[in-house]
C-alpha cells in the first residue's frame, strides 16, 4: 500500500504545485487591493467581487459571454451533424475531404477574427447582396449596406461563425465516430421493415447521438473552452473600435486584457475577474454534465 502512494505522489505534487497553489494565490490576492498605484497589498475582503458583480461592465460581459458560448456550442453541433451526416457511409473521395475539411482546425482562431473581419467578408458580402443580386431594402439608392457592422445580429454572428469555422470539424469528427459505432444490423432492419431515411435519422441516427457520452465530453469542453474565449472577441474589439472597457464585445478574457492594459494594472480586479470566469464555467459544466446523466437515466 505505501509503495503505491509513492507512484501517485508525484502526480499529486504536480496538480498541487500547478494548479492548487496559483488559484490560492490568485485567491488571497483578489481579496486585496494590489494595482500600480498601491504595491503593497491591502486586505479589503469581497469588495472586488461585490463590485464587480454590480459593475455594469461586468454584468455586460456576462451577457456576451453567454451569447457567445450558447451560439458557438449550438452551431458547432448543428455544423458537426450536418458534416457527419454528408460523410457517414461510403463517399466518393471521403479521404480528401477528410483532410480538407480538418484545415481549419490548424488554424489560429485570432487568424480567423482577422479573416472573418467586416474588410473581408462583409464588405463582398454587401456588394453581392445590393450590386449583384438588388436585394437591398434601399436598392434603388446609390449606395446602401445591407449588414451593417454596427448591428449586434451582424457582429455576434460574425464572430459565431468564426470560431464554428475553427471547431465544428472536430465536432463533425466526434459524431462521425458515433455513427460508425451504431450496429449496421440496426440499420439493416429499419430498412428491411421500410423505415424512410428521415424516419431512420429520428428514431436511430440521431438518438444514438443525442445520447452518447463521448458528445456529452465533447460538449462540455467546448463550453468551457468558448467561456474564456478570448482572441476572436479581441480582434472584433477593434473592427468595431470598441477599445473601450463594458464595450458590446466584451468577454470575460477581454475585460481581463483591457484590464491588464490599463496605466493602473489593477492586479486584484483582474484575479477576481479570473476567479468569476472559472466559477462561472465550472459551475456550468458540472450543471450541464448533471443533465445530460440524468437523461441517460431517464432512458434507462
Amino acid at each position: 500500500m505505501k509503495v503505491a502512494y509513492l507512484y501517485v505522489a508525484p502526480l499529486v505534487i504536480a496538480i498541487v504545485g500547478i494548479g492548487i497553489l496559483p488559484l490560492g494565490h490568485a485567491f488571497y490576492i483578489s481579496l486585496t487591493d494590489l494595482s500600480a498605484a498601491k504595491p503593497e497589498p491591502e486586505f479589503v475582503g469581497l469588495k472586488n467581487y461585490q463590485d464587480f458583480l454590480t459593475a455594469p461592465f461586468f454584468l455586460n460581459s456576462v451577457r456576451v459571454t453567454t451569447i457567445f458560448v450558447v451560439g458557438t456550442v449550438v452551431m458547432e453541433f448543428l455544423v458537426g451533424l450536418y458534416l457527419a451526416l454528408l460523410m457517414f457511409g461510403k463517399v466518393r473521395g471521403k479521404k480528401v475531404f477528410d483532410k480538407i475539411l480538418f484545415v481549419p482546425i490548424a488554424i489560429s482562431p485570432i487568424v480567423m477574427g482577422v479573416l472573418y473581419s467586416p474588410n473581408v467578408v462583409l464588405d463582398d458580402v454587401n456588394t453581392l447582396l445590393y450590386y449583384g443580386l438588388c436585394i437591398s431594402p434601399i436598392c434603388s439608392e446609390n449606395t446602401g449596406i445591407f449588414l451593417n457592422t454596427a448591428l449586434p445580429v451582424v457582429y455576434y454572428g460574425m464572430m459565431i461563425m468564426s470560431d464554428v469555422f475553427v471547431w465544428g470539424p472536430l465536432m463533425m469528427l466526434v459524431i462521425l465516430a458515433i455513427l460508425n459505432n451504431i450496429p449496421k444490423e440496426h440499420f439493416e432492419a429499419a430498412e428491411i421493415s421500410g423505415a424512410t431515411p428521415f424516419q431512420m435519422f429520428r428514431r436511430l441516427t440521431f438518438p444514438a447521438i443525442i445520447h452518447s457520452p463521448i458528445l456529452a465530453a465533447m460538449i462540455v469542453l467546448r463550453v468551457v473552452d468558448n467561456f474564456r474565449a478570448y482572441e476572436i472577441p479581441f480582434t472584433w474589439s477593434f473592427w468595431l473600435f470598441q477599445e473601450r472597457l463594458g464595450a458590446p464585445i466584451d468577454t470575460f478574457s477581454v475585460v481581463m486584457f483591457k484590464m491588464l492594459s490599463g496605466s493602473d494594472f489593477p492586479l486584484s480586479q483582474i484575479a477576481a475577474v479570473g476567479l468569476l470566469l472559472m466559477a462561472f464555467s465550472v459551475t456550468t459544466a458540472v450543471v450541464l454534465m448533471k443533465a445530460i446523466t440524468k437523461s441517460w437515466e431517464g432512458i434507462r
